[in-house]
């Protein structure tokens, strides 16, 4: 059934299963039965999704993928909820029409940047998961963004500096915003990470 998908969409949203892999990961209620699978999640859609580039028939990549998408989310059903990658993408889409995957794209390698002075040792098991473990995830996600030719900045999908301010200010009413695991108290904290993906 994917076939007939375009690529740039199944790659956009295959980013937004890394998001929810990477985030589900990283969020505080995460527990030993799914950290496993977020973590294998990721490995796979880290694998697939290059792949499917350099193969866009191989239906074994596409698989790979598709069990890659189902682990990443599967920890949602059990409480594990997203962080400010997906609420900041959520005023990014409602305001100004960015698709839901390019939200991802542009901004779980800022996220991660900006997470990493509370959880920067937690996401070494990220970059293990993707096959770098002494490199920063941050660095590694924008790396595959980038080599599936998706957008890997704000300005990449339309938006302007003057729009920052208010994007940080929708942003912060969004829950996944709030849980974040680097706290997020004002605008001005949204207004860092909106800095990084810019």
């Amino acid at each position: 059934a994917t076939l007939d998908t375009p690529l740039w969409l199944l790659f956009a949203t295959g980013i937004r299963a890394v998001d929810h892999a990477v985030e589900g990961y990283c969020n505080p209620k995460a527990n030993l039965a799914t950290e496993a699978l977020s973590l294998q999640g990721l490995k796979l859609l880290h694998r697939a999704l290059p792949r499917m580039k350099r193969e866009p028939d191989s239906l074994e990549a596409r698989m790979e993928a598709q069990f890659g998408m189902w682990q990443a989310i599967a920890p949602s059903q059990s409480g594990v909820a997203m962080g400010a990658s997906h609420g900041i993408g959520y005023a990014l889409g409602a305001t100004f029409g960015v698709p839901h995957g390019h939200t991802s794209c542009v901004m779980l390698p800022a996220v991660l940047t900006w997470n990493a002075p509370v959880n920067g040792e937690r996401q070494k098991a990220l970059s293990e998961a993707m096959g770098a473990p002494n490199r920063p995830a941050g660095e590694l996600v924008k790396e595959l963004v980038a080599g599936i030719d998706q957008p890997t900045s704000l300005r990449d999908v339309g938006i302007k500096r003057e729009n920052l301010d208010e994007i940080a200010k929708r942003a912060l009413g969004y829950r996944p915003v709030q849980i974040n695991p680097r706290k997020i108290s004002t605008a001005a904290d949204v207004r860092e990470i909106l800095e990084l993906a810019w």
